[in-house]
């Protein structure tokens, strides 16, 4: 769900006298970039943009329009507001309106001022935005063309105005997307000639952050650059640094009010604090998170509130599954939450309605994404979740290690009833004792779940791979690292595999590039 900008050498690169800065700083005038007028209306409308209250975007961009200034801001934010629409909602019909309306704000983009820095940086934004909504509605082949498109103005765009720090972010983004191509699409990349690592474009988010620019001149890209920084940290494991930077911003007590009014950056912090196995502090969040009708409606938090109390064993948690699937029009996550919703009726000792729901998750939503493709398999192989297990893995993933602990040392090794479910408890015992602090048992429970399940279909031993390999990079061992996160990504299994491998590699990019 990303993604606009300026530098601190903003007004030499436009060739005005330096004497003028502080002039136009003190009396708090509009900033000129050719037909880009940063004025207080667009500053509001694009805080309103960023923090989902869109119609209120829509009314100030249309006072801004009447006043016929030519503003390309104002396409620029139309564009980005509908961008918005598409890739929460996922309805056919918004996604429609939005390509119909991108030519003629292209065109007006294309007629402004080209010696400008927001020129090609605008045109690719528009392309990037585009890119991805059509990604979303499994348009690849022309999505691939339009990010190809945004790529290539973006780096022009650096070269000739390296101080300009709203491009800093997008192509640090860029970057993240590029570094983080699995070895089997890497051919696309070259193919493109493109060039970027997950580490390179989370250090350049990360001094546009450090900017003095980012106060004075483009306000707006804090909360951009937060959303994007903390969404890339939790998704692709990066090291240690580039974790507690995210971290940083968002507890930041000058980031709260910023994050509390804004669904994004609420919906960043949960995701990350849920990574951190802080799901009851994810949960309080959510909870006291107050978006109303001003606010375009961003459904996944239900489904991300449901997920943090699931994960204490809160059957209360099915309230916001049941909200989700009943308001969200789109379909990703709809395998996930039913697959919940049936894991909460198992836990209370209904197995029919455990059924129930698992045909739902047949019938209803997607593929798409990791978590539906793996609810739609243990729905295809009617073969129940074992409970205990079941409740380890729920509260290993809210943080609750000591609980999930108690559970595992209740189970008896010799009952488990199939291959799976006993590779899941060696499995479960590593991943506890891992986040638990108790390193070394967990090295070892790790070697014996790949011994045990590197020729097996599901994804324990890669997994385990991949966490031996975190764990000798963060000990300083970069021959052992390299040797798991290689292991990792030789299996061949079914579930979780794009986000597995993703990390695995990225994890083989940082040890390669380390002196």
């Amino acid at each position: 769900m990303p993604e606009c900008r300026g530098g601190r050498n903003f007004y030499e690169l436009c060739n005005m006298k330096h004497l003028l800065l502080p002039l136009l700083l003190v009396s708090n005038l509009m900033v000129f970039s050719g037909e880009y007028r940063l004025n207080s209306n667009v500053n509001k409308a694009y805080d309103c943009v960023l923090s989902l209250r869109l119609n209120e975007a829509a009314g100030i961009l249309s006072s801004e329009k009447k006043a016929g200034t030519g503003n390309l801001f104002i396409p620029y934010l139309e564009h980005y507001s509908d961008f918005l629409k598409t890739i929460i909602s996922e309805e056919a019909d918004i996604y429609e309106t939005f390509k119909t309306s991108a030519s003629e704000r292209l065109s007006q983009l294309e007629n402004g001022n080209k010696s400008s820095p927001w020129y090609q940086y605008g045109i690719a934004q528009h392309y990037l935005q585009l890119g991805f909504a059509k990604l979303r509605f499994g348009h690849s082949s022309s999505a691939a063309l339009d990010i190809n498109k945004a790529y290539r103005l973006l780096v022009r765009n650096h070269e000739m105005f390296p101080a300009f720090a709203p491009n800093r972010t997008a192509l640090g983004l860029m970057q993240v997307l590029i570094g983080s191509v699995p070895d089997n699409y890497r051919w696309v990349a070259r193919l493109f000639a493109f060039e970027g690592t997950i580490e390179g474009g989370i250090a350049n988010m990360q001094r546009v952050m450090q900017d003095e620019a980012l106060k004075s001149e483009f306000p707006f890209l804090k909360a951009e650059t937060i959303f994007l920084l903390t969404f890339t940290t939790f998704n692709l494991s990066p090291g240690p640094g580039q974790s507690a930077f995210a971290e940083m911003l968002l507890n930041d007590s000058n980031n709260t009010g910023l994050i509390s009014g804004n669904p994004l950056l609420t919906y960043s912090k949960a995701v990350f604090l849920m990574h951190q196995g802080k799901s009851s502090q994810a949960a309080e969040l959510l909870t006291a998170a107050k978006f109303g009708a001003n606010h375009f409606p961003f459904h996944y938090l239900d489904y991300l509130n449901g997920i943090a109390r699931l994960n204490a064993l809160d059957y209360g948690a099915s309230l916001y599954f049941l909200k989700y699937v009943n308001h969200f029009r789109g379909k990703s996550f709809i395998k996930s939450a039913y697959q919940r919703l049936a894991w909460a009726e198992l836990l209370k000792g209904n197995e029919k309605g455990y059924y129930a729901y698992m045909q739902r998750v047949k019938l209803l939503g997607n593929t798409t994404l990791d978590g539906d493709a793996q609810a739609l398999k243990e729905a295809e192989s009617a073969a129940m979740p074992h409970v205990q297990l079941l409740q380890a893995r729920l509260l290993f993933d809210g943080g609750y290690y000591a609980r999930a602990h108690e559970v595992l040392q209740s189970v008896s090794p010799a009952s488990l009833p199939d291959e799976r479910s006993r590779l899941e408890y060696q499995y479960r015992k590593a991943r506890n004792h891992h986040e638990w602090g108790k390193t070394r048992q967990a090295i070892e429970e790790y070697k014996n779940v790949i011994a045990e399940g590197r020729n097996q279909r599901y994804y324990f031993a890669a997994n385990a791979a991949l966490q031996l390999g975190l764990i000798y990079e963060k000990q300083n061992k970069p021959e052992e690292a390299i040797l798991y996160y290689k292991e990792c990504l030789s299996m061949d299994y079914d579930e979780y595999r794009s986000s597995i491998s993703m990390k695995a590699k990225a994890g083989l990019n940082r040890l390669r590039k380390s002196p």
